[in-house]
């Protein structure tokens, strides 16, 4: 059985968490690849990443203010590896966009610059939404 996400799904995760997504326009990109290639799957283990991503995030802005951390690098170099697995799943799931497409996604994602880490850090706090709902809806749909 094939699962689709629908067009107002986006605006769902808005309403439910009650903030704006944002990268929605990127978010939605995304959601149309995987309608289109049937790789569902591969958003929602994008959204999964970007959950567990985000929390070390917390984990290491709580880990530097707390001396009794002891495993900060660790945490470090599990986000690290992370980091690395969102940006796979991106490059996976856009790579069938057009040459102009994809290289915009890159500058913007990919490219591990400081400004390419505002927003891969701003798009995993978006996937981190998206996760909070899927999370609902599969409590409220089972």
């Amino acid at each position: 059985m094939t699962t689709t996400i629908t067009h107002n799904f986006l605006n769902e995760v808005e309403s439910f968490t009650e903030r704006k997504l944002h990268h929605k326009i990127f978010l939605q990109q995304l959601i149309d690849e995987a309608n289109k290639n049937d790789t569902v799957q591969k958003f929602e283990e994008l959204a999964f990443t970007g959950k567990y991503v985000s929390g070390l995030f917390r984990a290491i802005k709580i880990g530097q203010s707390n001396p009794d951390v002891t495993n900060l690098q660790m945490i470090k170099e599990d986000l690290m590896r992370n980091i690395e697995k969102v940006i796979t799943l991106i490059k996976e799931m856009t790579s069938n966009l057009n040459a102009e497409v994809f290289a915009e996604i890159n500058t913007k994602f990919i490219e591990l610059s400081k400004d390419q880490f505002n927003n891969i850090t701003q798009l995993v706090d978006d996937l981190d939404q998206v996760k909070k709902y899927l999370n609902y809806l599969k409590r409220n749909i089972s």
